[in-house]
């Protein structure tokens, strides 16, 4: 499998439309056995569109093949409200370190989503689920002076990779906006949208006494404690029939007998 590269998608929009808005909605959702997808849903301006050559040459700009490679299932781009584009990327998970797999390719190995957290506990009378994630937008970065294949091609261009990394963190400041939704079973939903500047643990929980199960257990003792009651009067009932039967036949007269001649 083709390894993403350290720029992540994300990034490296921002890398291409520095100075327009990137709206970037993240939504985990998690199953009772704790795997789950995480989809993306990127939405970037008109004005992005248009610097990039219009909808026809920005959706063939923007370059998503290593997610493709990495098993991502990426949609094509659509036109939007004001000439906005928008792109949705979606990808399994089977547990904690493969969602955190998958973040590190949206977001890369030390960005704006980091240790993801998961507890799925079921029981037949309760349930817990939970999703932690660290939500950090304090100072977007772009690690690009430890790419050294992308760090090759900038000097190549005449581009300092160093001074790039410092102009574009101004820029991902301002740029990037991030919400973060989480489905959980039984159909808990958490959204926060992160404020710029910011860093949050963000923790959605869900689950709790199972009172359907609770319910169909005190039914069933129920019945089976009926059940219990019922075969127990009648085993009493039988055993009384059957000592009054025998009384009955030890106080009936007893024909005299004839004295023989």
């Amino acid at each position: 499998m083709t390894r993403v590269r350290h720029v992540s998608v994300l990034v490296g929009l921002v890398i291409a439309l520095a100075g327009c808005n990137v709206n970037a909605r993240f939504d985990i959702t998690m199953r009772e056995d704790g795997t789950g997808t995480v989809r993306t849903t990127i939405t970037v301006d008109s004005d992005a569109v248009q610097r990039l050559g219009g909808p026809t040459t920005f959706a063939q700009t923007i370059p998503l093949d290593d997610l493709r490679a990495a098993g991502w299932t990426v949609s094509s781009w659509k036109r939007g409200d004001g000439g906005t584009e928008t792109i949705q990327l979606s990808h399994p998970f089977v547990d904690q370190a493969d969602l955190g797999r998958r973040i590190v390719d949206l977001a890369g190995p030390n960005g704006i989503l980091q240790k993801p957290a998961l507890t799925h506990d079921r029981g037949w009378f309760s349930s817990r689920y939970a999703l932690g994630l660290v939500v950090d937008v304090r100072s977007p970065s772009v690690d690009i002076v430890h790419d050294a294949a992308l760090s090759s091609r900038l000097r190549a261009a005449g581009v300092d990779p160093a001074l790039l990394q410092a102009q574009l963190a101004v820029e991902l400041k301002s740029a990037l906006h991030v919400t973060v939704v989480v489905h959980l079973p039984g159909q808990a939903t958490n959204t926060y949208d992160a404020a710029t500047g910011t860093v949050q643990t963000f923790r959605a929980t869900s689950g709790g006494t199972n009172w359907d199960h609770v319910v169909k257990f005190g039914i069933g003792s129920a019945l089976a404690l009926l059940a219990g009651m019922f075969f127990l009067a009648a085993g009493v009932g039988a055993r009384r029939n059957r000592r009054r039967a025998s009384e009955r036949v030890d106080s009936a007269p007893r024909p005299e007998r004839t004295p023989l001649m």
